[in-house]
């Protein structure tokens, strides 16, 4: 039926053709751009949560008690134990404070030694919460971003326990070895850029175990990855352990595309770095300025070798005795178990091979980083409690893991997979899960399956232990039983005497407090216009306390051709020099800074020597000169 309008007035259709038109408003909508997305794209975010914890309020209750846990027992006394060991703590202090207050990338010149992503994290953290002017010093503000950067690896460490199909008390179990080890709370609470890398790299492993296999989880992946980097560079050596966990939880429709942009996206923003030098022009070597490819030359072949673990004798074997005296049985346990899980358990095998993987290159004759161990501890501490998952029987429904697609053509036929909390990698598809013993449903083949089920007369004498196969199993079950016991009692009577000393002095010593002290010494004595050699963990508090000019971090002064302009008559020019004992070769390679030492006496020590502060006398200074006067300084070498 055709419908004409021609006759009507106007040309208009009839009211009974036309559709409703909606009431506008009598004024104009304001439109609120992109903070209504945010908003709404907030909401949405905690509505999934919330959701997620009403679901699973277990997992979410045990992951909170965790999460206050390991925060409690790293937070009490965290500026204290362990002390001023290691003063790659204030330097990246002092670099964090210098992207706050300054807006440069380093507070000296910066030398591409690292990607500035880790101290810019840090940096965030002391301008959101004021940590540089409410603390008590610049390196108790960064330690303290750590406390939370270890809190969130918890949480992570949980999630990737979970998601690769451990139960729920062995997932803890991961949680508190990685938390509670001496070893670990020595290196977790002191501002490394390894324990921010390692956090990303965690939750980059999460995402590639999600059950949900999407190409979503994947681009996250490689955003976290990118972000390891930027932290880091050297926790690249961990992608081909990522990538395996990955390829292990693919599906074969979407893994194209996952591949594809876990890739991309870690490339692309790790690119940035690369691309950032080529725009200062520093890319390569050139005449009075820094380069790239200079600092990546250095890092790998001209930089000085620790040597090999196998050595007696070097320093890598020196730093692997000194992990182990604190704490032999995480690492120790962790690396057996990951030979038996790289063997024998799929599911567990990209855990295994990153722990293993980090081992063996300990083996080779380069150089050793102090923190190295950082990235080790949340592998060992999964595989440690995996193995133990793995032997540990059940009675009830237990999901089988079941890594890597095949037999893409049959019907998938897994259940739904659990939520982000407490999933476990799923079967891929095609690949059935089989009944446990004791359990009260089929395999994974759904209501439709055939052949007998826990109500058949098979699985009832098999679950019953009615019969020889039933006798042998509930064997089996008392024998991993004990075996799991016998290990969990055995840890129980060996490791808390070992554990506790270090634990005790973790809680109570403030073996911190000689620099803190002092610094809080000079700055109460210090006149202006003196010049102050210095490292980088008393460097920013006195740059905090308004010191001018401003102090020279003792490194620069022999390595850094501006600093050196500062000194036009070498040592004589130097007033203070605040440091503990260096070893002679540092001072081989720093003789500017060998001679101020050598021209000067100690006017206060603090915690039996580890921080000297030293007033330097220049030549023309006679025996009646007042300690805490200036003399006139000679030409260098006068």
């Amino acid at each position: 039926m055709t419908t004409t309008t021609a006759s009507l007035p106007d040309g208009t259709a009839p009211a009974a053709l036309v559709a409703e038109s909606p009431a506008l408003p009598a004024q104009p909508v304001p439109r609120e751009g992109a903070l209504a997305g945010v908003r709404d794209a907030v909401g949405l975010l905690v509505r999934r949560a919330a959701a997620a914890a009403r679901a699973h309020r277990t997992g979410v209750v045990l992951v909170l008690a965790l999460a206050v846990g390991a925060g409690l027992l790293h937070g009490i006394n965290f500026d204290g134990w362990p002390g001023r060991v290691n003063e790659d703590e204030g330097t990246y202090a002092a670099q964090a404070f210098a992207i706050e207050r300054w807006g440069q990338i380093s507070h000296y010149s910066y030398w591409y030694d690292h990607p500035f992503g880790g101290w810019l994290f840090i940096a965030s953290y002391t301008t959101l919460t004021q940590a540089f002017d409410r603390t008590a010093t610049a390196v108790t503000a960064a330690r303290e971003a750590m406390l939370w950067v270890h809190v969130a690896s918890c949480v992570l460490l949980y999630m990737l326990s979970r998601r690769l199909g451990m139960r729920r008390f062995f997932a803890a179990l991961a949680v508190v070895l990685f938390s509670v080890s001496p070893l670990a709370i020595w290196y977790q609470r002191m501002a490394f850029l390894d324990n921010i890398s390692t956090m990303w790299v965690l939750a980059a492993l999460v995402c590639v175990a999600s059950p949900d296999r999407s190409v979503g989880a994947a681009t996250r992946a490689g955003i976290f990855m990118a972000f390891a980097f930027w932290s880091k560079e050297t926790s690249l050596v961990l992608l081909p352990g990522v990538y395996l966990l990955l390829w292990q939880n693919r599906d074969h429709r979407n893994w194209r595309f996952a591949r594809r942009n876990f890739l991309g996206f870690l490339s692309g923003i790790a690119g940035i770095y690369i691309l950032y030098a080529v725009t200062k022009n520093e890319l390569f070597e050139g005449e009075g300025h820094v380069s790239l490819w200079w600092a990546v030359k250095w890092q790998l072949f001209d930089r000085t070798p620790s040597g090999s673990v196998l050595d007696p004798d070097s320093g890598t074997r020196g730093i692997a005795d000194l992990w182990l005296g604190m704490d032999p049985y995480l690492l120790g346990a962790g690396a057996v178990a990951a030979v038996v899980l790289l063997v024998a358990v799929r599911r567990f095998r990209a855990v295994a091979f990153l722990l293993l993987m980090q081992i063996v290159f300990m083996a080779r004759n380069g150089y050793m980083p102090y923190a190295y161990v950082t990235s080790m501890l949340p592998f060992a501490a999964i595989c440690a409690a995996g193995l133990l998952d793995v032997v540990a029987p059940s009675r009830g429904i237990r999901p089988l893991v079941v890594l890597g697609a095949r037999n893409p053509g049959r019907r998938r036929v897994v259940p739904k997979a659990p939520s982000w909390l407490t999933g476990a990698i799923p079967a891929q598809r095609g690949r059935p899960e089989p009944s446990r013993p004791g359990s009260n449903q089929p395999g994974l083949s759904g209501s439709g399956s055939s052949g007998p089920g826990p109500s058949g007369p098979d699985s009832r004498t098999a679950a019953d232990g009615g019969g020889p196969v039933g006798g042998r199993r509930r064997v089996g079950f008392w024998v991993r039983a004990a075996a799991v016991a016998c290990v969990l009692a055995l840890g129980v009577l060996t490791i808390p005497p070992r554990w506790a000393p270090l634990l005790r002095d973790a809680i109570t010593d403030d073996a911190g407090a000689p620099s803190r002290e002092a610094t809080q010494w000079f700055i109460d004595h210090y006149e202006r216009g003196q010049i102050v050699i210095t490292d980088d963990n008393i460097w920013t508090d006195l740059v905090v306390a308004g010191m001018d000019p401003v102090p020279v971090w003792f490194y620069k002064l022999d390595l850094d051709p501006a600093v050196r302009r500062t000194v036009p008559n070498g040592w004589s020019d130097i007033d203070y020099v605040i440091l503990g004992d260096l070893t002679p070769t540092t001072l081989e390679t720093l003789p500017t800074v060998a001679e101020a030492i050598e021209h000067s006496e100690v006017v206060a020590s603090f915690g039996d020597g580890e921080v000297m502060i030293r007033k330097v006398i220049p030549p023309t200074c006679t025996d009646g000169t007042p300690r805490g006067a200036r003399c006139t300084a000679p030409a260098a070498g006068g």
